[in-house]
């Protein structure tokens, strides 16, 4: 088998994350870079390399196309994906998913009924920090998680919202803070600590702008699945930096996971790794888009499992989802 040809579908900020991941991979080429603003897919093109389109149909409709990588907005990812894997592409699709839990299923139920791939862009399980505290709870040496605290601040307002119209709507974002930035702590929150069976929440647009209408705040209560309980605290107004962290107290030890950093505090002693930092655009993601990616087409080539595969990724959608609905009342997560 040789490289597989990659089409990439959304080239806005995100896409350079998996531009910079495809040309590094041994294993892939970009064939074509799709956006329906062909001035973003020329960009693309130029840096990244690939045929620029701007009708999705036409490349997915093309048998040379192996792979497509979903970088578009909220709304379109559960049409774009299906309709892929529908004409025989293996799909990896950014974050969420999609918006509604409906349309996560129909995506998971078009992977299998076509045989093909659904790989969601969850990176921060990648990271060492993720590999890291999923080995420490896992091993059982520090006892059972007893709570969780997550807290997710970061400043969006302005420009961010502005130069990407979609963003900051209901209809096309499917939410704020909660869908967007806090989605991956949810993930981890979730895969780390055992699952979520309840949440209760509360969340809302508490910023006086007219730049969004979505939600920028959170705070929830999760019951875990070993009836432990997780607060959290979501906010898209802190004006200083990007903070991503889960707080993990276990029987002997308290284990602090961070993007490019966990301590793990047993018996007053810590121990303290730092891990990947990297500098420029989109660096609070590190570098773990492109482990994913390479390990996503690792999978494929080999014909193995991807461990976040449609019905691993889902569970984000159905606690955002529960979130949402919430309102200060007990929602139950049906898994």
């Amino acid at each position: 088998m040789g490289r597989f040809n990659i089409a990439v579908i959304g080239c806005g900020a995100i896409s350079k994350n998996h531009g910079k991941a495809i040309l590094e991979s041994p294993d892939a080429q970009i064939l074509y870079c799709v956006d329906a603003d062909m001035e973003k897919a020329v960009g693309f093109s130029e840096k990244f390399g690939g045929i620029p389109k701007t009708d999705y149909n036409e490349v997915i409709s093309d048998p040379r196309v192996d792979i497509v990588h979903i970088c578009t907005p909220h709304n379109t990812h559960a049409q774009l994906s299906i309709k892929a894997m529908e004409r025989g592409k293996h799909v990896f699709c950014e974050k969420p998913m999609a918006i509604l839990p409906e349309e996560a299923e129909k995506m998971i139920a078009a992977a299998k009924k076509n045989q093909r791939y659904l790989g969601v862009c969850f990176q921060n399980r990648m990271n060492q920090t993720t590999i890291m505290a999923k080995k420490a709870i896992d091993s059982g040496k520090y006892g059972q998680i007893l709570s969780v605290m997550a807290r997710v601040a970061w400043d969006r307002h302005g420009k961010y919202y502005s130069e990407s119209p979609w963003r900051g709507r209901y209809a096309t974002e499917g939410g704020g803070v909660i869908i967007n930035q806090a989605i991956h702590t949810i993930d981890l929150l979730d895969y780390l600590c055992g699952g979520v069976r309840k949440v209760t929440a509360i969340a809302a647009k508490l910023r006086d702008t007219e730049d969004y209408e979505v939600d920028d705040s959170c705070m929830a209560n999760f019951e875990l699945s070993n009836g432990s309980t997780a607060v959290a605290h979501f906010t898209n107004c802190y004006t200083t930096g990007k903070l991503c962290q889960l707080e993990i107290n276990c029987e002997k030890a308290r284990i602090i996971v961070e993007q490019q950093r966990i301590q793990i505090i047993e018996n007053e002693k810590i121990n303290d790794v730092q891990c990947d930092v990297i500098e420029g655009e989109k660096s609070e993601w590190g570098v773990s888009h492109g482990r994913l990616i390479q390990h996503f087409y690792d999978c494929i080539r080999d014909q193995k499992p991807f461990f976040i595969d449609g019905q691993s990724a889902i569970n984000a959608i159905l606690i955002v989802d529960a979130i949402k609905r919430s309102n200060g009342k007990p929602i139950e997560i049906k898994k």
